[in-house]
């Protein structure tokens, strides 16, 4: 069994000026507190989830992204971080890298005997109908989750699961259809014939929120700096994850959340969906007939 794996996740900082209900003055305080709670704690590894910023035009952007990558230094543990659309919106990629002195390729780490991939897909939807990752984005993953035997964690900017959005202050009306990969059926396609992930982490939406698909779960962090579900404060949200042979993920702040998971088996599967219905029972005795024409007729 894989050892203890305790992880630190924050999402959505969105520093800049305030943004409809993104309360982009508070992003900086907020992350001063998230650091501080991350040096406290004995934590693997750090990630930074993506929409570090509110964009507002190539010159501020590299300002505002500066900023952040100033503020997250003094972090002692490792870190990872994702390139969300609000970060690609006005600079291109490699001025979002010069500006938080890293690459944003897609790469993997082993880490305590699990396999961690950070898939840095295209998060760009600048002048597009919708978010789409190419050929190339997919058969990295495909590419790399081939090459590993150890159980696997998955973390994305934009969530895979393509879940529900009903209530969603953004994505139900206003920007239906930005809420997910166009195409993410076939990135969890590609996860789920690996029978590796066990689950996947996201931001993005803004919310917290879970699914589980084929065993492997697909969970939602809380922004940072939203506003829409604790009106009209900030949520200072920040995420710890823990998975050994359970997931646990406690999501902080004034919109808590707390699941404790199961981790399903390399190469384990839901029972196959394409069983037929099953045909209706034959039933000989007079009454279970009046039985049945009662539940049919709406009786009582």
């Amino acid at each position: 069994m894989s050892q203890t794996l305790s992880i630190g996740l924050v999402a959505d900082i969105h520093h800049g000026a305030q943004a409809g209900t993104k309360v982009g003055p508070a992003a900086l305080p907020l992350l001063r507190d998230f650091v501080h709670w991350a040096n406290g704690h004995p934590l693997d590894l750090v990630v930074e989830l993506g929409d570090r910023i509110n964009n507002l035009d190539a010159d501020a952007d590299l300002g505002l992204t500066r900023e952040v990558a100033a503020a997250l230094q003094p972090l002692a543990p490792p870190r990872a971080h994702l390139l969300g659309n609000h970060d690609n919106h006005d600079l291109s990629r490699p001025q979002a890298e010069a500006a938080m002195q890293l690459r944003f390729d897609s790469w993997s780490r082993d880490l305590k005997g699990w396999h961690l991939v950070f898939w840095n897909a295209d998060t760009c939807v600048k002048g597009k109908s919708q978010f789409l990752f190419d050929a190339a984005d997919l058969h990295w993953l495909e590419a790399d989750l081939a090459a590993t035997a150890l159980p696997t964690l998955v973390f994305t900017h934009l969530p895979l699961d393509q879940g529900s959005m009903v209530g969603n202050f953004y994505f139900e009306k206003y920007l239906a259809g930005f809420a997910h990969y166009g195409n993410a059926a076939q990135a969890r396609e590609v996860i789920e014939r690996s029978g590796k992930v066990v689950a996947c982490l996201a931001g993005h939406t803004h919310w917290n929120a879970r699914s589980t698909i084929d065993g492997i779960h697909f969970l939602t962090v809380h922004s940072l700096t939203e506003s829409f579900t604790t009106w009209p404060h900030p949520t200072g949200a920040y995420a710890l994850l823990q998975v050994d042979s359970q997931l646990r993920l406690e999501v902080f702040g004034r919109d808590p959340a707390y699941c404790r998971l199961p981790v399903r088996r390399p190469g384990q599967h839901w029972a196959s969906l394409t069983r037929p219905f099953a045909p209706r029972p034959e039933v000989s005795s007079p009454a279970m007939q009046a039985r049945i024409a009662r539940i049919d007729g709406g009786g009582g």
